[in-house]
């Protein structure tokens, strides 16, 4: 196909098209990226391989880091700068996802609780000024939580030890 006697415009539409049918590509895979950029940080689920070498690519390092979760077991060749996690379904993420992030939650917490109940030892410059939107009924209950917790799921597994 001879594209340099096509009008500029047409060469726009043209691309635009062909990026559409490659970011539609679906190859089978789940791909779940967690993206963390200037504070701000998101999930991005793309559909494919090249999509995700191209964020990889765009968020390496300089203007953030991309976290990959795949259940393609031949990501090893791929460079990215932050972690890329073997998983065996979007069950099991989802259920380690959780459970960490009952693990990471119930110590902050019990932290800002007990910050709280001894605000008056505190000097005036360090006392909580607020109070936590958290009880301690509510740590109780993450904590009895956690305890219960299924655990059948498969952790994500680092490409590198696979």
């Amino acid at each position: 196909m001879e594209l340099s006697n096509l009008p500029f415009e047409e060469l726009i539409e043209l691309r635009n098209r062909i990026d559409g049918i490659i970011r539609s590509y679906k190859d089978g895979y789940l791909y779940i990226c967690k993206v963390r950029s200037y504070g701000r940080n998101w999930t991005e689920n793309v559909n494919n391989l090249f999509e995700l070498e191209e964020l990889c690519s765009r968020y390496d390092g300089e203007d953030g880091i991309v976290d990959v979760y795949s259940t393609n077991p031949n990501l090893k060749d791929i460079y990215n700068y932050g972690d890329l996690m073997y998983i065996e379904s979007q069950e099991d993420y989802d259920n380690w996802y959780g459970y960490k992030q009952l693990e990471r939650l119930i110590p902050e917490i019990k932290k800002e609780l007990d910050t709280w109940d001894n605000r008056g030892d505190a000097p005036f410059m360090y006392r909580p000024t607020f109070k936590p939107m958290y009880t301690r009924g509510d740590l109780a209950e993450y904590e009895l939580k956690l305890g219960v917790y299924d655990m059948s799921f498969v952790p994500p597994k680092s490409y590198h030890n696979l």
